[in-house]
C-alpha cells in the first residue's frame, strides 16, 4: 500500500495545539465548508473517489477568492493533513444528517 499522492510531509515537528485551538479550527473548517456548499464548490463528484474529492474540495477551498484567506489561517495552524482530515470529518458529518432527514 503506498503512500497517498497529496499527503503533508512534516519537515519539522509540528508544536502541541491546544484543545481550543483544535476546536476554532474545526468551526472554522464547518465554516468554510457550509460557505463551499452555498457557494457551488463543495458538490459530489461522480468521477473522483472520496480521498480526491476531499483533497480536491480543500484546495478549491483554498484557491476561492472568498475563502483562501481563513483556508490558509487555519492550515497555518494545524497543517494540510489534519485540516484535511478535519473537512473529511465535517463532509461525513453532514452526509449523516443528510441521511437521518
Amino acid at each position: 500500500m503506498g503512500r497517498a499522492s497529496h499527503s503533508e510531509r512534516l519537515l519539522t515537528p509540528r508544536p502541541i495545539i491546544m484543545p481550543s485551538t483544535i476546536k476554532l479550527c474545526k468551526l472554522n473548517i464547518r465554516k468554510l465548508y457550509a460557505k463551499g456548499k452555498r457557494l457551488g464548490i463543495a458538490r459530489w463528484n461522480n468521477e473522483s473517489d472520496y480521498a480526491d474529492y476531499i483533497h480536491n474540495l480543500w484546495e478549491t477551498i483554498s484557491s476561492h477568492r472568498e475563502l483562501k484567506a481563513e483556508a490558509k489561517r487555519t492550515e497555518d495552524i494545524l497543517g494540510k493533513g489534519d485540516v484535511i482530515q478535519l473537512l473529511s470529518d465535517t463532509v461525513m458529518e453532514h452526509n449523516d444528517i443528510l441521511a437521518a432527514k
